[in-house]
């Protein structure tokens, strides 16, 4: 007979920076890292995002930000959207947050399983998020999972939300293939 020691938010929130964790019933989860595919879609949607904001004060944007969902489940989502009346509650030294962010984004990464994503889906939505956008880059398609509807954006489609007045972008521009697209060497 085994007995896993449970560890409480106050413990999880005292591990030293960098350490890559998420806590699902009291367990700490390794987080697995990030390839340069991975890391590059959730850099350029930050990036969107960021310009978004800059045009329209309502919110911001983080990334990889420790996110309170529940007792005992802290998730870190790859790119967070918090507006403004999230934004007003935040303590800057906190961690982890005490709330979902109202988006939380998950770009797939080669090693997650598409049930333990919707499971995070679920976590995220049931947490107090508005919207969970999953990014499947090697599919090129968005799903937008609102809670009462799953849509799946694939190709011309674009990605709008009624969270972000104004905010569209084509899926095919955030996952364009991009290795090299953009430089030029002469």
């Amino acid at each position: 007979m085994s007995t896993t020691t449970l560890m409480t938010e106050e413990e999880f929130a005292a591990l030293p920076e960098g350490e890559d964790f998420e806590l699902v019933e009291g367990e700490l989860v390794p987080l697995s890292s990030s390839n340069y595919l991975h890391a590059h879609v959730r850099g350029e949607l930050e990036c969107l995002l960021r310009l978004y904001f800059r045009g329209n004060p309502i919110g911001e944007v983080a990334s990889e930000i420790d996110c309170r969902l529940g007792p005992g489940l802290v998730r870190r989502p790859d790119v967070a959207v918090f507006l403004r009346d999230k934004l007003e509650a935040i303590d800057e030294e906190r961690v982890p947050l005490p709330f979902a962010p109202d988006i939380a984004v998950e770009v797939l990464s080669p090693s997650e399983s598409a049930m333990d994503v919707n499971g995070k889906t679920l976590e995220y939505l049931a947490g107090g998020a508005r919207e969970v956008w999953v990014i499947d880059h090697k599919n090129r398609q968005i799903f937008v999972d609102t809670g009462s509807g799953v849509r799946r954006l694939r190709g011309d489609a674009v990605l709008e939300t009624p969270v972000l007045p104004g905010f569209s972008m084509p899926v095919s521009e955030l996952l364009q293939a991009h290795r090299g697209s953009r430089i030029t060497i002469e």
